[in-house]
């Protein structure tokens, strides 16, 4: 439950950022998307203790983190669709900028 706290958490921290620092808004994104995605990764790794070699792992231990995994693709699903159209957006005006360059006498 922390951890999709703090994926929102993280998320609202990089718009919230990004609005008093606009200059800075890609990297505050950049850096919301990399603990995004490491999220899952940590979680496993703090949240499932190791082993003794006698002992085996319960059935349903893994799906504990199945919320936090699909939460993660979709916050990360996301930030790709912005970034396409971000990009779409930059090469669209750089397409215009040349097309308009090409017409001046």
């Amino acid at each position: 439950m922390l951890g999709l706290i703090c994926n929102i958490g993280a998320l609202l921290l990089a718009f919230w950022a990004a609005g008093k620092l606009p200059r800075l808004r890609l990297w505050f994104h950049a850096a919301a998307f990399v603990a995004i995605l490491a999220s899952p990764l940590v979680a496993m790794i703090l949240g499932l203790p190791d082993l003794f070699p006698e002992e085996e792992d319960s059935p349903g231990a893994r799906f504990a983190f199945l919320p936090l995994i699909i939460e993660t693709a979709i916050i990360v699903l996301l930030y790709c669709l912005a970034g396409a159209m971000l990009l779409s957006q930059s090469v669209h005006s750089a397409i215009t900028d040349w097309r308009d360059g090409d017409r001046t006498p």
